[in-house]
């Protein structure tokens, strides 16, 4: 009978460097080390059920304080209203008291359902704001140079 022709790869494994390396044989899992790792799968899943339930509560409770603290500043402001009418209604004061009522019940409202009424005040940007209070007195201040250049004598 002939020889039957390995590989070099085969060949290779039979040598002596390589006789340190033990070889890898397939790992066979008991029973047991099964249903350890089902267990230990379990386990991190109900870890991750438990730990989306508690931010699901952290975030309904952010949400009803918010809504609490919305619902206080419309009673503010309706409260400082009737206190306005009950003084005479002062007109600077009760306008002023009336814009802050309908932008807290304005944030109520989109709070509530989740759009914007449509009578609602617009809300400015802050960073828009500040820039256009900048660029305001910037304009201003060059427009009163200006205007004292065109005055001035030549």
């Amino acid at each position: 009978m002939p020889k039957r022709n390995r590989t070099k790869e085969q060949r290779a494994t039979h040598t002596p460097m390589h006789a340190a390396v033990a070889p890898v044989a397939p790992t066979v899992d008991t029973e047991q080390a099964r249903a350890a790792k089902l267990f230990a799968e379990s386990i991190r899943s109900h870890e991750a059920a438990d730990r989306a339930e508690r931010e699901r509560k952290a975030a309904a409770t952010a949400r009803e304080a918010n809504h609490a603290e919305l619902i206080a500043a419309k009673e503010s402001a309706a409260a400082s209203i009737r206190q306005l009418r009950a003084d005479g209604r002062p007109r600077q004061k009760m306008a002023d008291a009336e814009a802050v009522y309908r932008a807290a019940l304005a944030a109520l409202t989109e709070f509530e359902t989740g759009e914007r009424p449509h009578w609602a005040p617009a809300v400015p940007e802050p960073d828009a704001a500040a820039e256009s209070d900048d660029g305001a007195a910037a304009e201003a201040d060059a427009n009163a140079a200006d205007g004292d250049e065109a005055d001035a004598p030549e």
